[in-house]
């Protein structure tokens, strides 16, 4: 017997195993449903509020066929999407627009049927003492005419009158059973008045409803064109860094007014010879999140190749020099970006990259090159600057190809030469002679290859 209780606690629990609980997540989802669809409404998502708000989503179209079908029609677009990327990248911008306002109609929504819940708890409120009202008063007129009927017949009416013993008398009982007469007229009318109050009460409370029925299916219409409109941006922004560096490759690969830095770097030339060697990297946004890695994105990005490491951090974080050098291109006057946005390459910079700057610095008597993107518009410093490992050369932002605040950084390595001597001899090329899309990746020089050759940042900055 003792077997048999134990084999049946070990079936038990495999079962528990092979079909887990989702009561609580669920119960979670929708108790706190207005939290989520806010949280979804974001157009920066962190790796872990992405998995969350994908998790909300299926929990919704699990519970809504329609939303099921909508979801389900945007995957089957994804080869469409691929195809012209940068016009669908296009829409995101919109898309975006559009989340933003759909939330912001969400909020007013859910306060709107707050309140409308709330004067409906109100009015039938109203309703009730009114009933109760009504009730006293329906009995307060039984009782009356029950002893109208046992005491004032004509007869004792008569009696009653009759019964004065002077003028003064007749009239004060006469008087009396006036003003018993109007009593009971008062009642009878107050009694009618509450009854139309009554209907009126109840047919607002009706509107009410109707209006709170007709906010309520507005809002979950809303909704639901939230999570499938951040559904189709997601897909078309995974599929966009899927071409993220085929697409840069794409643009201009050299820098603008190359001219104009030859003679700046040759006005400094001095200076450049007296820049001391730093005795290692700094990171350049110290306590900033890891939030896309070196050579490809994160699978929920899409996997595609990415040339450098993502810093996400509020905008407005200081970023650093990472070792002693000078700026050698300062592109500046870009706004926030969106997926798509071609600002930086007005200035003179790689297309995609917004506000940027690259600096050749000198580590342990090696020379590099270094390059940041997506800065905040104004911070900056100029070309031409030079620079000590730690000062603060701009702030984190988000311009450019962004979705959100982040400073994304690539390293060179050029070679043993001094950074006049490379300035000097520099083409203008933005990859340093690394080449650009999947073409870099043989000058990878984790891979033994020599300079000039790409750094992987983990491996300098970690």
């Amino acid at each position: 017997m003792e077997t048999l209780r134990k084999l049946i606690i070990v079936v038990a629990l495999l079962i528990l195993s092979i079909f887990p609980i989702y009561a609580e997540e669920e119960s979670e989802f929708d108790s706190n449903s207005q939290y989520y669809y806010q949280l979804c409404s974001s157009n920066s998502l962190s790796e872990e509020d992405k998995k969350t708000c994908d998790a909300f989503a299926a929990h919704l179209a699990g519970k809504s066929s329609s939303l099921r079908e909508q979801l389900r029609n945007i995957e089957a677009q994804r080869e469409e999407i691929a195809k012209d990327i940068e016009k669908a990248a296009q829409k995101i911008r919109g898309y975006n627009v559009e989340i933003q306002i759909l939330g912001n109609e969400i909020g007013v929504l859910n306060k709107n049927i707050e309140e409308k819940e709330q004067q409906i708890e109100t009015k039938q409120n109203e309703i009730t003492q009114k009933e109760e009202e009504i009730n006293a008063l329906k009995q307060k007129v039984k009782n009356r005419m029950v002893e109208a009927q046992s005491t004032m017949r004509f007869n004792k009416l008569l009696d009653f009158l009759m019964g004065a013993q002077s003028i003064e008398d007749l009239i004060r009982r006469s008087n009396g059973i006036s003003s018993i007469a109007t009593y009971d007229n008062k009642v009878r009318q107050s009694l009618i008045n509450l009854i139309h109050e009554l209907e009126i009460a109840k047919a607002e409370l009706e509107a009410e409803k109707v209006v709170l029925d007709e906010n309520k299916k507005s809002l979950e219409e809303k909704q639901f064109l939230l999570i499938v409109k951040r559904k189709e941006a997601e897909l078309v922004k995974v599929e966009y860094l899927k071409k993220e560096a085929e697409l840069e490759a794409s643009y201009g690969q050299i820098v603008g007014d190359l001219d104009g830095i030859k003679k700046m770097i040759a006005s400094i030339a001095d200076k450049l010879g007296n820049i001391p060697s730093s005795s290692g990297f700094i990171r350049p946004v110290p306590g900033a999140r890891i939030s896309a890695g070196t050579w490809y994105y994160p699978q929920s990005f899409g996997g595609g190749i990415h040339l450098g490491i993502d810093y996400a951090a509020p905008k407005g974080t200081p970023v650093y020099a990472p070792a002693n050098g000078v700026v050698i291109l300062s592109v500046d006057g870009c706004g926030d970006g969106y997926l798509g946005n071609t600002c930086g390459g007005t200035g003179g910079g790689n297309a995609k990259g917004g506000n940027q700057m690259a600096m050749i610095v000198r580590v342990d008597g090696k020379t590099y090159a270094v390059k940041y993107y997506h800065l905040l518009i104004n911070t900056p410093v100029a070309r031409g600057t030079t620079v000590m490992a730690g000062d603060k050369v701009a702030e984190t932002g988000t311009s450019g190809n962004s979705t959100g605040p982040h400073t994304h950084v690539e390293v060179f390595y050029l070679g043993t030469n001094s950074i006049a001597d490379y300035v000097a001899s520099w083409n203008g090329d933005m990859s340093f002679g690394t080449g650009w899309g999947s073409a870099t990746f043989r000058r990878l020089c984790e891979n033994g290859v020599g300079a000039p050759c790409r750094v992987k940042p983990e491996s300098v900055f970690e």
